[in-house]
């Protein structure tokens, strides 16, 4: 049984593992590494970050890659905007709650939570159809987690409840940059942003902060975006309509504690 904490600065690494696993399984349900998809997903397969199954995350992404439908709530699955109707029938208190997670700090700290409870109202509803696809996929999912979860505290000798919390903070991490990667445009073109920010970051979430590049070529691998924009800067700045943004750090600025957006969507 090896000790996880004879590595430097032990929890910070295991978040960016974790972290960069999502990065990777984001890359991989694109096509990639290989041309075979059905062996890509074993790569993939199981999620160590354990909030979502693979393959849950995998169906909802694609769907959320019809950029006519982004952000528009109950059609884009990514979306964190809420419905008109479905705003007037909230308490005061989910109201509250819905306009604090349009917050960085929200997102950040009750957004796992947030996705966390969505998924396992899911898995719930998933037994109604016992021998589905869904439940199958949802219910393998809990087992490996479990699996997980023994492993890293046999092999590694870290406690499942610190475990949990890296990929607690490794999901808000991810949430950071997808903050604000998108918005409410009635051109579906200026509705991902482009995000410059440092190398590290880049690496970390595979160029994936260039987002409307990414969703212009979905199936270009990550290495090859970086310069795809840079080559082509200005047709995308203008094709998104310069939705720009240079560095996370404006972000904890500007909407630490500020909405970045009404939670109720404008138009739907």
């Amino acid at each position: 049984m090896s000790n996880f904490y004879i590595i430097p600065f032990a929890h910070l690494f295991l978040v960016i593992i974790l972290t960069f696993h999502g990065s990777v399984q984001h890359e991989i349900l694109h096509g990639h590494p290989t041309g075979h998809q059905g062996f890509n997903d074993l790569l993939a397969y199981p999620s160590i970050a354990l909030w979502s199954p693979y393959f849950i995350y995998k169906s909802s992404h694609l769907k959320h890659h019809e950029d006519i439908n982004l952000t528009i709530p109950n059609i884009d699955p990514e979306s964190y905007f809420i419905s008109k109707d479905d705003w007037h029938s909230l308490s005061s208190y989910r109201q509250k709650f819905a306009a604090f997670n349009m917050t960085l700090l929200g997102r950040l700290t009750l957004g796992p939570l947030w996705y966390f409870f969505a998924l396992k109202k899911e898995f719930l509803m998933s037994f109604k159809k016992p021998f589905s696809i869904n439940f199958l996929v949802y219910f393998s999912h809990e087992v490996f987690v479990v699996i997980i979860l023994y492993c890293i505290w046999y092999f590694f000798n870290i406690h499942f409840f610190t475990y949990i919390v890296c990929a607690y903070l490794a999901h808000s991490l991810t949430m950071l940059r997808s903050f604000y990667e998108h918005r409410s445009n009635s051109n579906p073109n200026h509705r991902s942003v482009i995000m410059q920010t440092v190398y590290p970051l880049r690496i970390l979430f595979l160029n994936n902060n260039y987002h409307f590049v990414h969703h212009k070529n979905p199936d270009m691998s990550w290495h090859q975006i970086p310069r795809e924009y840079n080559s082509n800067s200005d047709k995308y700045n203008q094709s998104n309509g310069f939705f720009l943004e240079k560095g996370y750090s404006k972000w904890f600025k500007k909407y630490l504690v500020k909405p970045v957006s009404e939670p109720k969507h404008p138009a739907f």
